[in-house]
């Protein structure tokens, strides 16, 4: 019994790598136009808001509300905008290799870390909402969702306003 638990564990691993592997293969063979165009638009202002005040605490650190934080980041639909667009980031910071290589490298680095953090943080708000028993968990989650994108846009736009200047002003614009 155990062995079969560990065997299905196993296959489902390899399965979920392999598909990771082939998305990720798939988004750095799309052209850098292509992968713009498909970053889906944010509040930037509101996400900035929340993630600020998770990463620059100041004396009231209870200043947002779960509400407001919940509508600031634009809900479910904005952590849903926020994970498609976090692989997007990477893929886009991986396409800087072609003017410097090893910037880019480590940047891409940081940015798919940063988005490890926001996937984790949505997969837990969207369990404890079907759960109903980590609600209460739900806003530091949604903090730190709003903190990792935050500073992967951040992380990105600085990596092009180096590198890249001229493609520069497209992307922020996207973003």
């Amino acid at each position: 019994m155990g062995y079969l638990a560990l065997g299905t564990f196993g296959v489902v691993a390899v399965i979920a790598l392999v598909y990771a592997q082939i998305r990720s293969r798939k988004l750095l063979s799309k052209d850098w136009q292509t992968l713009v165009s498909s970053i889906e638009p944010m509040h930037m202002r509101g996400l900035e808001l929340v993630a600020l005040d998770h990463l620059n605490p100041e004396k009231n650190q209870l200043r947002l509300e779960p509400d407001e934080i919940w509508g600031l980041i634009g809900g479910s639909e904005g952590l849903r905008r926020m994970e498609h667009n976090a692989d997007l980031m990477i893929a886009l910071a991986a396409y800087v290799r072609n003017w410097n290589y090893d910037q880019s490298i480590i940047v891409a680095e940081r940015i798919r870390h940063d988005s490890l953090l926001l996937k984790r943080a949505v997969r837990r708000i969207r369990w404890g909402a079907r759960l109903r028993s980590g609600r209460l968990r739900i806003p530091f989650y949604a903090h730190q969702a709003a903190a990792s994108y935050y500073l992967m846009t951040k992380r990105l736009l600085a990596l092009y306003e180096t590198n890249q200047y001229l493609l520069y002003p497209v992307l922020a614009e996207a973003l």
